[in-house]
Parts: C-alpha cells; structure tokens; sequence
C-alpha cells in the first residue's frame, strides 16, 4: 500500500506541471484568447486527470499573471491591459538593458556560442517569414542573454516579460 501513495505523488505532481504546460502554452500562443474562461471540469475530462491538478495548474498560472480567479471562483484567462502597454515596454527595455550589461561583463564563450546559435534561428526563421518560429526564437534569443549574465532574479524576470510579450506578438501577427 504504500508503493501506491507514492506513485500518486508523482502523478499528482507531473500533473500539474502538465497541465501547467499546456493551460501556458495555449494562453500564450492565444489557443485561449484573453477573457476566455477556463473550465476545470472540461479541462479535466479533455486532460483525463482530476481537478486538483488543474488547481494546482491555475494556481501557478495566476501568481503569473495569465489567468483570473473571479469573486465566483471561475477562472478566466486574464485580459491584456492596452492602456498601460507603455509600462510592459519600458520594463522590457529595462530588463534588455540589465541583462545584456551582465551578460558582456560575465559570459563565457559557451555562453556566446549559444547567443550566436540562438541568433542564427530566428534569422532562419525571419528568411522563411515564419511569424511563429520568429516570436519563439526571438525568446529563446533573449533568454540565452539573460542566462550570460548569471543573475536568475533578472532572468526570471526577464523571461516573464519574454512570455507576457509573446501574447502581444501573437496578437500581432495574426493581424495580417
């Protein structure tokens, strides 16, 4: 018996991270638009899993922003705030600052290897006009900056930033 508690922690833990993946990939890819509600029950039968995984998920994803717990206890992805864009720039370019300031004074030449790397993909990706591999090698670039610079408050701010951007780049080019 207590081989089968154990195998539920697991489960009960890769679960969440899971649904955490997913439920985050669709909110940022725009799969679930903003303002769009998230339903556990659906979501628990589609993911076949219970919903304290999906709780768990939505907990998480609500400390970052993607999502809302409304007074009735729904959750709905969370809205982009257009008239304070200005501030998400303005942190953003702070956080490029920061980070490619740390990245010249601390990175190795692995580091810029993987820069460079990183660089060539989203060029690829720029020459085949693929909107979606340029916004996920645009991160990806920014990331590998962030990571040279071996500050992980400033990287994990800055990926946050990174990801919150995806949902206006993808807002963007699903305009054309």
């Amino acid at each position: 018996m207590t081989s089968k508690p154990k195998s539920a922690e697991r489960k009960r833990g890769s679960g969440a991270q899971f649904v955490y993946s997913i439920l985050r990939d669709e909110i940022l890819d725009l799969t679930l638009l903003p303002g769009s509600p998230i339903d556990e029950i659906r979501l628990s039968e589609r993911l076949s899993m219970s919903r304290t995984p999906i709780r768990e998920a939505l907990v998480r994803l609500a400390s970052e922003g993607l999502v809302t717990t409304l007074p009735n206890r729904s959750t709905v992805v969370s809205n982009i705030d257009f008239m304070n864009l200005h501030t998400f720039f303005d942190a953003m370019t702070l956080m490029y600052r920061v980070t490619t300031r740390l990245a010249a004074q601390f990175h190795t030449p692995a580091d810029m290897a993987a820069i460079r790397a990183r660089q060539a993909e989203f060029a690829k990706a720029v020459e085949a006009q693929d909107a979606l591999s340029m916004i996920a090698t645009n991160r990806e670039f920014h990331a590998e900056i962030a990571r040279a610079g071996r500050n992980p408050y400033y990287e994990s701010l800055c990926l946050r930033l990174l990801d919150e951007g995806r949902r206006l780049l993808r807002m963007y080019y699903q305009s054309f």
